[in-house]
């Protein structure tokens, strides 16, 4: 009798082979890459309460944008691309109507075929126009924005070369840092030259 695990491992062949495959997206494990602009990630994650007769999953979208992680002084990366070293990310229930994190439960009997045209159905619909929002330093900000990231939305629109937006944000996320942070939003804006009004 095949297991929960099963369907999952067979819905992942099947979303590439019947979907990603065609726009672009090479496969490693449950990970998809898509050479863009900045590169396009998609992720299948499993509950770490799985068992074999009952599962979930989701998704997690991401973009990689060197020049924003040497911005914010971050290491280069190293090893394969995964979702969790992208900058935006999003996991897709954010991105349906309401923004509540959506799983898909997974049994046995499940047709893989079945939750990998649901999984693409949700991706066609909220997963891959976020990504293609995602195509600017100006849009980045925006995303940032609506995070509340502000620190990422300064670098992005200094990036964009909308320095007063870039002043205003470094602006809102000096108001809200601890003393902690405060250090590192001073050498981010420092190095950018968005300046600091006392």
């Amino acid at each position: 009798m095949p297991t929960a695990q099963n369907v999952i491992k067979e819905a992942i062949s099947a979303l590439h082979a019947l979907h990603l495959k065609g726009l672009g997206f090479r496969k490693d494990g449950s990970t998809w890459v898509r050479a863009s602009k900045w590169p396009q990630v998609i992720n299948l994650q499993l509950s770490s309460w799985n068992t074999a007769d009952d599962a979930r999953v989701t998704l997690n979208l991401g973009v990689f944008v060197e020049e924003l992680r040497q911005a914010l002084g971050e290491s280069p990366l190293k090893g394969k691309l995964k979702e969790y070293d992208c900058s935006p990310r999003a996991r897709i229930g954010q991105l349906r109507p309401g923004g509540q994190d959506h799983w898909w439960k997974v049994t046995p009997l499940m047709p893989p075929d079945t939750l990998a045209d649901e999984l693409f159905a949700e991706l066609a619909d909220h997963g891959m126009p976020w990504l293609e929002r995602m195509d600017s330093f100006e849009g980045l900000a925006r995303e940032f924005e609506k995070e509340k990231t502000y620190f990422k939305a300064a670098a992005a629109f200094h990036l964009a070369g909308l320095p007063s937006e870039a002043e205003a944000k470094m602006a809102e996320a000096l108001s809200d840092s601890n003393e902690h942070f405060l250090p590192r939003l001073q050498r981010i804006a420092g190095s950018l030259g968005i300046p600091i009004r006392a």
